[in-house]
């Protein structure tokens, strides 16, 4: 086996598990801060086990989150969900730029089946790898040699692939839209209708 043919392992990267940990420090304070809060002793407990129960799913998705590639084609998931694509059933492989509106990865890594529906390929972005787009290349460089002699393209996937990069894009355009001043004006906007309803169902209704 050349070298590009070698199995490749993808996981979450140091950064990731220094951001955990922080949120965990944070859960801890906060179980501990409960305790001193003027509630009964079941809220107490009620609120530390949800604390404790959100801090153990984040701990769990983290480790969970992985991309392997070998001979037979790509696998990714999460905790939750598994994904196994074969070489002659990916059409591409690409890296798509994310709006930079919350923290995390600026750049994703996609591989887009035959038909041109896309599948993430975890923990292969440019936070968990410097060098992601050397990386994506030996990836394309290994789906050619993988694919069978005789593999054609599926004409589905293009246009496929371009209906769903313009719904993206305009879905992007609208969310950095939202950021700032807008997004104030927005949520203002909805919350003011419904605690003005909220107040007014009590005023006329709360002593009934």
């Amino acid at each position: 086996m050349s070298e590009v043919m070698r199995p490749r392992e993808y996981r979450v990267g140091p950064r990731d598990w220094r951001f955990h940990a922080v949120i965990i420090v944070g859960a801890g304070a906060l179980c501990l801060k409960l305790q001193d809060a003027p509630w009964s002793g079941e809220v107490k407990v009620l609120l530390t086990s949800l604390a404790v129960l959100l801090t153990a799913l984040g701990v769990y998705s983290l480790t969970g989150r992985f991309t392997t590639v070998d001979d037979q084609g790509i696998t990714t998931g999460s905790w939750c969900r598994v994904r196994r694509l074969p070489w002659d059933g990916i059409h591409d492989i690409r890296t798509v730029a994310v709006p930079e509106i919350l923290s995390g990865p600026r750049t994703l890594t996609y591989a887009y089946r035959s038909d041109g529906r896309r599948v993430l390929l975890r923990c292969v972005d440019d936070e968990e790898l410097p060098v992601l787009d050397l990386e994506v290349a030996v990836l394309r460089s290994l789906l050619r040699e993988r694919r069978p002699a005789d593999w054609a393209p599926d004409p589905r996937a293009e246009p496929y692939i371009a209906r769903q990069t313009a719904r993206t894009d305009r879905t992007d355009r609208f969310a950095l839209w939202l950021t700032g001043w807008r997004g104030v004006v927005v949520a203002v906007a909805l919350v003011v209708p419904v605690g003005t309803g909220f107040i007014g169902y009590h005023i006329l209704f709360g002593g009934s």
